[in-house]
């Protein structure tokens, strides 16, 4: 939950306003449903929200300052102060967010801040003080967790990196540094110990390699905050013994030596991402061998061969793999389809259980490119049998591959398949004589709970058979656009197991649908908690009727993008409080509240 307090000033008697304002903040935080977890921001020099979180000082665990000015007077700050003291020793978690503050006021924060775990500067320009500060920040030995991100100084090329540097000094027990500076051009490599160094950033990584700093076991950098050869150094600090790193956008960065300063200094990883990169097969093949213990690995970027395959073998603990961006295009890079027809005879047990795999595009592949395409995704189905979550991303699914994926694959929990030009003949199976109308290939997989079919070529077909033996919580159709009210009709008329399963449905780009169909559908999803119509151009604001009759357990409702002039935005709160929602879905909409797996029903 994040709630932001914004300061308005647009009231005739500002005074009796600013009291109003109190009164109203405190009653809001005493009386709302709030829970511990909640991230209070507060925008500006906002005394009146600070007051009011001063008169419940448990409830403020998480708090961020946002667009504090440099231009805050004196006595603005001393009432800020002053507020801030009386709960800031609850605070647990610190974020500044397009601050201009000066080092004093940032120290003066800090100092009071004696249960601080978790530290985050974000996108601020910090500049010298015209006085030294007298805070005492010895309680920032407690800080765990400190975050750097988008810091661009435009006053002094190097007084965020004096002040956040002091800072430094007393956060002996690090255990996550994130460094991140997006957007900046790529540096040149200077010496680790160098003075003269072109980012303030550079000298705070140069300090995590002194001894106090071996705490540290999480790191996330680019390479537009630390040099590589700095981070090939930093990775073979002798006491250093990572657990966590993530690099990112590291185009052309990662190279030899920084896979080996992986692979022999840093063995106890167990979860490791890397952004943007090109990696040769004897590099990956090395990184594999060595980091035996990788239970999470999350490569963003260009394989120069299918021997991610091959490499899997040396995985002992490996249980989530995600690649992303696989470039299929240089045919020339893949072993012959017989090599890797001998992957799949190989008797080693793979323990994997998520699988994501994005090929990037499926235009313009020569046959023997999406037969070698075709050849990784029977290895998938063939000896990934533990799999319980698999994504598949733009890849090559046939009819009998994806029977193959729903026959061998029988403990999968979430399946998604999006954009892999799968049709009713692989949903229903209707054209292979071996299988009846009543037995579709999902029938095997009793666990599934998701299953997110987005811009396929599914039609009202697949809707009438495809689900019989399905007890879905979850059924993404967004851009099926095929579909029409009669599908509707079709999943209406499904067997009582489903319809009672059901919570989740995204209907959004199904343009043809209409008021008429989900009228039909909506009185037999009893147990539906969200609903996205987003660019369904028939739905009307009917619809919300039906909504709040026939949906009792009903939590979010998307229905933006449509051309009835009853659902623009000046008439969201009525909707809301019509149908008594938690909230309206907006268009970037992520349902992550649920079951741990979240599915994506916007266009993000």
């Amino acid at each position: 939950v994040i709630c932001t307090f914004y300061e308005y000033l647009n009231f005739r008697d500002v005074e009796a306003a600013s009291q109003t304002c109190r009164s109203w903040y405190a009653a809001f935080i005493n009386k709302s449903k709030i829970h511990n977890n909640v991230e209070f921001v507060i925008h500006r020099n906002h005394s009146q929200a600070l007051a009011a979180l001063s008169r419940y000082p448990s409830r403020c665990k998480r708090i961020t300052i946002e667009d504090f000015g440099l231009d805050t007077t004196e006595t603005e700050w001393e009432q800020v102060l002053d507020c801030w003291k009386l709960f800031s020793d609850h605070v647990n978690h610190l974020r500044f967010y397009k601050c201009k503050i000066t080092e004093r006021q940032i120290e003066s924060f800090l100092c009071s801040c004696i249960s601080l775990v978790s530290l985050t500067v974000d996108c601020c320009d910090c500049a010298d003080s015209d006085t030294d500060s007298d805070c005492d920040l010895i309680n920032l030995v407690g800080v765990t967790h400190l975050e750097i991100k988008d810091t661009d100084n435009e006053y002094s090329p190097y007084s965020t990196d004096k002040s956040l540097i002091k800072l430094t000094n007393f956060m002996t027990n690090l255990v996550h540094l994130s460094l991140s500076l997006t957007g900046g051009d790529s540096v040149p490599e200077y010496d680790l110990h160098s003075q003269m160094l072109p980012r303030p950033e550079y000298n705070i990584v140069r300090r995590i390699v002194e001894p106090k700093f071996a705490t540290i076991v999480s790191i996330s950098v680019d390479q537009n905050c630390i040099s590589r050869d700095q981070l090939v150094c930093l990775l073979k600090v002798p006491d250093l013994r990572l657990t966590s790193l993530n690099l990112l956008t590291v185009t052309g960065f990662v190279d030899g030596a920084v896979i080996n300063a992986i692979a022999t200094h840093q063995t106890e990883i167990v979860h490791l991402f890397i952004n943007i990169c090109y990696i040769s097969t004897e590099h990956f093949d090395l990184l594999c061998r060595h980091l035996e213990k990788l239970v999470m690995f999350h490569f963003y970027g260009t394989l120069s061969d299918s021997c991610w395959l091959e490499s899997l073998m040396y995985f002992k603990e490996l249980r989530t793999l995600i690649i992303k961006n696989f470039d299929l295009h240089d045919f020339s890079n893949f072993p012959e389809p017989t090599i890797l027809q001998g992957l799949l005879d190989k008797p080693r047990d793979i323990q994997l259980t998520n699988l994501d795999i994005d090929f990037g595009f499926l235009d313009d592949l020569s046959q023997p490119t999406l037969n070698i395409a075709k050849m990784c995704l029977r290895f998938v189905a063939s000896r990934l049998l533990k799999l319980t979550f698999l994504r598949l991303s733009l890849c090559p699914l046939d009819e009998n591959l994806f029977r193959e994926i729903t026959t061998n694959l029988m403990s999968l929990v979430v399946l998604r398949v999006e954009n892999c030009n799968i049709s009713d003949d692989a949903l229903t199976g209707l054209k292979n004589i071996e299988i009846d109308a009543s037995r579709p290939p999902l029938r095997h997989l009793k666990r599934l709970t998701e299953l997110d079919l987005s811009y396929n070529e599914v039609t009202d077909i697949s809707l009438e058979s495809a689900f019989t033996s399905c007890s879905l919580k979850k059924l993404s159709l967004r851009g099926c656009s095929q579909i029409t009210d009669c599908g509707l009709v079709n999943l209406a008329a499904q067997p009582e197991s489903f319809k009672r399963s059901i919570e989740e449905l995204n209907l959004s780009g199904s343009y043809k649908v209409t008021d008429w169909g989900l009228s039909k559908l909506l009185p037999e999803l009893k147990r539906l908690r969200v609903l996205n119509l987003k660019g369904c151009r028939e739905v009307t604001s009917k619809t919300l009727e039906t909504v709040k009759t026939y949906c009792p357990k009903r939590r979010y409702l998307g229905m933006s993008n449509l051309s009835d002039y009853m659902l623009d935005k000046p008439n969201l709160l009525d909707a809301l409080l019509l149908l008594k929602l938690d909230s309206y879905l907006d268009d970037d909409y992520n349902s992550d509240y649920s079951d741990g797996n979240s599915w994506n029903s916007g266009d993000s």
